[in-house]
């Protein structure tokens, strides 16, 4: 329980502090996949024989069951799901069943027997490292961003009424959530008026909004507008389209 003790915190300051993702990972690993339930097993089993294999499937199984109950406490913490959050959950686990742990046993009674370090042969140590690498590729996959060539990207079109203008102004926004940079044609027609145009180019994650309006109508007259966005790269196409309409204000 000493060298879990000690070794928790150093996992935890080594994977926060860690230059590098993938030597943050390494040290995260064992802080979130075998020292939980290794410390958790090792209280509740502090007066009793425990075989190996059974300690083993117990600490991983309590240890995933920590994070997934850990992960729905952080989401009501004010701090939220993060890395020192994870951190401080965790550590206060470890440490908290690693003392229960030690306040359970007595001089007279045998550590669980899972506890016990003993040498490995050549099968159990090939196992134990080709899991070790598997879960280190299973975390580095999982904090990867892959390319997806063929993933589709999504174009957003609203209108909506400008408040403090009663109705007779508007806002048209274009958000592109695209793949890539994208030239865009929009066109909007008020009434039966002359169709006003705009060209941009928006990259993945950008905006633009226009204000129209208002209309040149009789007072208090509802005067349809539609906004039409084509891909520059496919103009024959319409790509979206909203309609709306504006309210011709009072003559003053």
């Amino acid at each position: 329980m000493r060298r879990l003790a000690w070794g928790a915190p150093f996992c935890a300051i080594a994977a926060l502090l860690a230059p590098w993702e993938l030597v943050s990972l390494i040290f995260a690993a064992p802080l979130a996949l075998v020292m939980p339930g290794y410390a958790i097993v090792s209280a509740a089993f502090a007066r009793r024989e425990l075989d190996p294999a059974r300690f083993a499937v117990l600490s991983v199984a309590l240890s995933l069951a920590t994070l997934a109950l850990g992960s729905v406490v952080l989401n009501y913490v004010p701090g939220g799901i993060r890395g020192v959050s994870w951190a401080v959950l965790l550590l206060l686990v470890v440490l908290g069943s690693a003392r229960t742990a030690a306040l359970r046993r007595d001089g007279k009674s045998a550590a669980p027997r899972g506890s016990r370090i003993r040498r490995l042969n050549h099968v159990e140590l090939g196992m134990a490292l080709g899991a070790l690498s598997a879960t280190i590729a299973a975390l580095v996959l999982a904090s990867t961003t892959l390319p997806a060539k063929d993933a589709l990207g999504f174009t957003e079109l609203w209108i909506v009424p400008v408040p403090e203008s009663g109705g007779s102004e508007a806002r048209i926004g274009v958000r592109s959530e695209e793949q890539a940079a994208t030239e865009f044609d929009l066109g909007v027609r008020i009434d039966k008026g002359r169709l006003i145009r705009r060209s941009f180019r928006l990259a993945p994650g950008e905006s633009r909004v226009f204000t129209i309006g208002p209309p040149v109508a009789s007072a208090g007259s509802a005067v349809p507008v539609v906004a039409t966005l084509l891909l520059d790269s496919d103009p024959r196409h319409v790509y979206r389209r909203v309609s709306g309409s504006l309210v011709a204000p009072e003559a003053r």
